[in-house]
């Protein structure tokens, strides 16, 4: 065998080996890029999956806002046929002063009701935690909250 020989045989092996390895290093780049692709995919599956149920949940906020405001129109209607009704048939005073009388807020009638001798109250003021500067209303953070005055004794002996 000849030198020149052996120099064509390791070329052409090294060749070989090259071209083998680019193509292992092809193929594991592209499954890298195939499995990102392959990711994307999916993230643009969920991404219109999220929307369709966007869409979905949008219309059924505004179907049933409809509805309840279709039954409130028909509460409004029945109440105001049942108002009606008792003024033509019902012959307690009672009944028909409810009735007729618009619903009014609990405030309202409270306000306009005159209170009775036993249920005359203070209003009620929720709790402070601050002190108004006056003696009669200290807050918590007055400075002599919750002290007891000091009492001098003498030492005993």
């Amino acid at each position: 065998m000849n030198f020149a020989d052996t120099q064509w045989v390791l070329v052409i092996t090294a060749f070989v080996l090259g071209a083998g390895l680019g193509a292992l290093a092809y193929h594991l780049m592209n499954a890298n890029v195939a499995h990102g692709i392959k990711i994307r995919h999916q993230l643009t599956e969920r991404e219109l999956e999220v929307n369709q149920l966007r869409e979905g949940l949008n219309d059924h906020f505004s179907r049933t806002a409809d509805g309840l405001a279709a039954m409130s129109r028909q509460l409004k209607d029945m109440e105001d046929q049942i108002r009606q009704d008792a003024g033509h048939l019902c012959d307690d005073e009672g009944v028909i002063k409810r009735l007729t009388n618009k619903p009014e807020t609990a405030q309202t009638s409270m306000e306009t009701s005159e209170p009775d001798a036993d249920e005359v109250k203070a209003p009620v003021e929720p709790p402070r935690d601050y002190a108004s500067g006056s003696e009669k209303d200290r807050g918590t953070l007055s400075e002599d909250y919750g002290l007891k005055p000091e009492v001098f004794e003498p030492p005993r002996t």
